[in-house]
C-alpha cells in the first residue's frame, strides 16, 4: 500500500551514493532508455554500456536489483520483467538528466487552454452525486448512461482537455469521457465499491481521503493520472517527470518544442520520435489544465508553450491542514455559504451534507436551500443542528434574516411523516392464524388484516429464520435489509473526522479501476532481489587458470597469449594489453572464423571513444587477464579498480 506521506519521500534517494559506478552508469542507460516501463528478461544486455564487459554488466545489474533500483516481477507465462520502480524515477532524473529550462517572456503569449477549477473538486462533487443518487450498472456491468451523462452535466472538466490522450475506456465514445474518467479514478483510488448492481462510496476510505490536505491529494492524484491517462512510452514518461521538476516554476511559460529538444539532446527521446511526441505532450498538458493544475498558450508564430499554476502537486512540499474546529466559512445574508481555500475537504463534506454545491472554483461557493434542508432532516440531520453548527463554523456569526429562514424551514419540516413498512403476506387465512400464535413472533409482527401482518422494524431476519422454521419460508425478493450499512449514515453527518494522520492508502491493485492501466498487469508477484553470486558462478573454471595471468602484466608465448584471450570470451571480462608500448584495455567479443583473431572493443586510457577492432596474438606486446573487484578478491591494481583471483 502507498500512502500520500510515503509515496514521495527523501527515501527514495537513500543508498544512491553507495552504488558502484558501473552500476550507476547502467542505471542511467535503463532509465534513459525506459524510464519506468517493464522490458523482458534476456532483452537487458542491449543496455550494456560499450565499454562495459558482460561481467561488470552482471554484477552491476545484480548490484540494481538487490539495491530496489531495478524491479523484477513474473507474469503468469512465465516471463520475467523488470522495471524501475515508478517511485524512483523522478530521483533518478534529477540525478542523472539536470535541466534549467528558459523561462519565455510573457508578452505575445496567447492563452488557449484556461485551468480548470481543480481535480480534486471535481471527485468530491462526483463523491457527493454518488451518496446521493448511486451508479447504478447495467446486466453487463456498465454504468448507466443516463447517470454518467448526469454526472458530467455537473462537472466542469469537458471533452476538450481529454482530446487526444488515448483513454483505454471500455465505454462507448457516445458516453461523456470526463465523467467516465472520474468514474475510474475514483474507483482506483478505492473511494467507490461495488455494491450489488451500484458503485457506491466505501465510507471509510472516503473519510480518510476527506481528512487529506488538498496539496496531499493533488500528489496522489497526479500520480494516478500520470500512470493511468495518455500514451505510455518510456519518453511520454520522462516528459511528465521532467516538467514536474521544482526547474519548473509555477507562474513561468515555458516552450514545448525547447522541452522537447532538450529530451532529444539528453537521451530521453529519440530524434524520430518528436512529432508524435509533441502531438501527445500537448494532450497531456491540456489534460494538466482541465485538472487545475496548469495552463496552455501559444506564442505569435503558434508554438505552444505552457506554465503550472499554484497548484503545481509539489511532493516535497509539506502543506499542513488547518484543524477543521479552527475554519471558518462565511455565511452571506442571501443565504450562499462561501468556502475560503484553506478549508479542510471534511468541513466542506459536512456542509454539502445541507447546503448546495454551487461552483468548485479558488474559493468554493454553495446554497442553502429548503429541499436541502428537508433532505439532511430525513438522514437525521434536523435543522436545529444545522442552526448551531452554522454558529459555531460561520466567521462573523449567523446572520439574523438566515437564522429567521432555517428556523422557519424547520418548524415546517417533520409535521407529518412518511415510512416504508414491510408487509408479511400469506397465502391462507389459515397459515396467518398459526403465524398469529407463534409464540416467538409475536413481538415482530402487527396483524394488518385477515392475511398480513407489518413487520416490526429491524425484526425482519427473525421473522424469516422462525417462519422457515416452521416450514413456511418466505418469497425473496422482498425489501429487507436493504439499505442496511448504506455510505449514507456514515457519511452525511456533521462531525468531520479526527484530524492528523488519515491513515489513506491507495491501493497497489493495478486493476482497480473501468480499466487496466498498465502494460504489465498480467504479472503476478514481485520476484525477490537475487542473493549476491558466488566466485564459483562467475569463474566456474578458476582453479585451473594460472594466477600469473591475472597477477601482472606479461609478454607470452603466442599460444599462451591465445589462450589467455579466450579465458577473457569465456569469463565475459576484459584485458589489459601493451600495443606499441601504449597502455589499453581490450574486451573482447568473438572469435573470427578462419585463421585465429578475435574482435572486440579497444578501450584506451586517454579517453578517446573506444573502437571495434580485431586483433590477432601477435598484434600485442604484454597481456593481463582482469577480473572486476568482487567480493573475496583481492586488487589487482592500483587504484582498485579490478580484482584478481589469488
Amino acid at each position: 500500500m502507498t500512502t500520500c506521506k510515503d509515496h514521495w519521500t527523501s527515501e527514495d534517494s537513500s543508498g544512491f551514493h553507495r552504488l558502484s559506478e558501473d552500476a550507476s552508469r547502467l542505471l542511467r542507460q535503463i532509465c534513459a532508455a525506459c524510464a519506468d516501463r517493464p522490458f523482458q528478461e534476456g532483452r537487458e544486455e542491449k543496455f550494456r554500456p560499450f565499454d562495459m564487459t558482460r561481467v561488470e554488466f552482471r554484477l552491476a545489474f545484480s548490484e540494481l536489483l538487490r539495491g530496489g533500483w531495478i524491479g523484477a516481477m513474473r507474469q503468469i507465462g512465465g516471463n520475467q520483467l523488470f522495471y524501475i520502480p515508478a517511485e524512483r524515477l523522478d530521483t533518478l532524473h534529477s540525478r542523472f538528466f539536470p535541466v534549467s529550462p528558459n523561462c519565455l517572456k510573457p508578452e505575445g503569449l496567447r492563452l488557449s487552454v484556461a485551468t480548470g477549477p481543480g481535480l480534486a473538486g471535481e471527485l468530491f462533487r462526483a463523491l457527493l452525486f454518488a451518496v446521493e443518487e448511486g451508479l447504478p450498472l447495467t446486466s453487463k456491468g456498465a454504468v448507466h448512461k443516463k447517470y454518467v451523462s448526469r454526472l458530467a452535466c455537473k462537472m466542469q472538466l469537458e471533452e476538450e482537455h481529454l482530446q487526444g490522450l488515448d483513454l483505454r475506456s471500455p465505454y462507448p465514445e457516445d458516453y461523456p469521457q470526463p465523467a467516465v474518467l472520474i468514474i475510474d479514478l475514483l474507483l482506483h483510488l478505492g473511494l467507490l465499491v461495488r455494491r450489488d448492481q451500484t458503485f457506491l462510496p466505501e465510507g471509510n476510505g472516503v473519510e480518510k481521503w476527506l481528512g487529506l490536505s488538498e496539496s496531499e491529494m493533488s500528489v496522489l492524484l497526479h500520480a494516478a493520472a500520470s500512470r493511468r491517462y495518455g500514451r505510455r512510452t518510456a519518453a511520454d514518461r520522462h516528459f511528465r517527470c521532467l516538467i514536474c521538476r521544482p526547474e519548473y516554476r509555477p507562474g513561468h511559460w515555458y516552450s514545448l518544442a525547447d522541452t522537447v529538444g532538450w529530451m532529444e539532446a539528453t537521451g530521453l527521446a529519440l530524434p524520430g520520435e518528436r512529432p508524435g511526441l509533441v502531438e501527445v505532450s500537448a494532450a497531456w498538458l491540456r489534460c494538466l489544465a482541465g485538472f487545475g493544475w496548469a495552463e496552455v498558450g501559444s506564442d505569435t508564430g503558434g508554438s505552444l508553450c505552457f506554465r503550472w499554476t499554484n497548484s503545481k502537486p509539489h511532493p516535497s512540499v509539506s502543506s499542513e491542514s488547518i484543524d477543521p474546529a479552527e475554519a471558518r466559512i462565511i455565511v452571506q445574508p442571501d443565504l450562499e455559504v462561501l468556502v475560503p481555500e484553506e478549508t479542510p475537504y471534511s468541513l466542506r463534506w459536512s456542509l454539502a451534507c445541507f447546503a448546495e454545491l454551487v461552483q468548485i472554483d479558488s474559493m468554493w461557493s454553495l446554497r442553502l436551500t429548503r429541499e436541502r434542508l428537508e433532505r439532511a432532516s430525513s438522514r437525521g440531520i434536523s435543522p436545529d443542528e444545522v442552526i448551531r453548527w452554522l454558529e459555531h463554523y460561520a466567521e462573523s456569526g449567523l446572520p439574523g434574516e438566515v437564522r429567521a429562514v432555517l428556523e422557519q424551514w424547520g418548524r415546517d419540516i417533520g409535521r407529518t411523516a412518511l415510512t416504508e413498512t414491510l408487509v408479511l403476506s400469506c397465502r391462507s387465512e389459515t397459515d396467518a392464524e398459526m403465524i398469529a400464535g407463534h409464540p416467538r413472533l409475536k413481538d415482530g409482527l402487527e396483524r394488518l388484516g385477515p392475511r398480513h401482518f407489518a413487520v416490526s422494524q429491524g425484526r425482519a431476519e427473525l421473522v424469516r429464520r422462525e417462519l422457515a422454521s416452521a416450514g413456511m419460508h418466505p418469497l425473496e425478493g422482498l425489501p429487507g435489509s436493504a439499505g442496511e450499512g448504506s455510505p449514507e449514515g456514515g457519511l452525511f453527518r456533521l462531525d468531520p473526522p479526527e484530524t492528523g494522520d488519515s491513515g489513506y492508502a491507495l491501493s497497489a491493485d493495478p486493476a482497480a479501476g473501468l480499466w487496466y492501466a498498465e502494460d504489465h498487469v498480467a504479472a503476478v508477484q514481485a520476484e525477490m532481489p537475487p542473493a549476491p553470486e558466488s566466485a564459483e558462478e562467475l569463474w566456474p573454471d578458476a582453479a585451473e587458470v594460472p594466477s600469473a595471468w591475472i597477477k601482472e602484466e606479461r609478454r607470452y608465448h603466442a599460444s599462451t597469449a591465445r589462450l589467455l584471450m579466450e579465458q577473457a570470451l569465456k569469463w565475459g571480462t576484459k584485458v589489459r594489453l601493451s600495443l606499441e608500448g601504449r597502455p589499453c584495455e581490450f574486451i573482447p567479443e568473438r572469435i573470427m572464423p578462419g585463421a585465429w583473431r578475435v574482435s572486440g572493443r579497444l578501450l584506451s586510457f586517454t579517453g578517446e571513444t573506444p573502437q571495434e577492432l580485431e586483433m590477432s596474438s601477435g598484434d600485442w606486446d604484454t597481456i593481463q587477464l582482469i577480473v572486476p573487484v568482487f567480493r573475496g578478491f583481492p586488487s589487482s591494481s592500483a587504484d582498485g579498480g579490478c580484482g584478481m583471483i589469488g
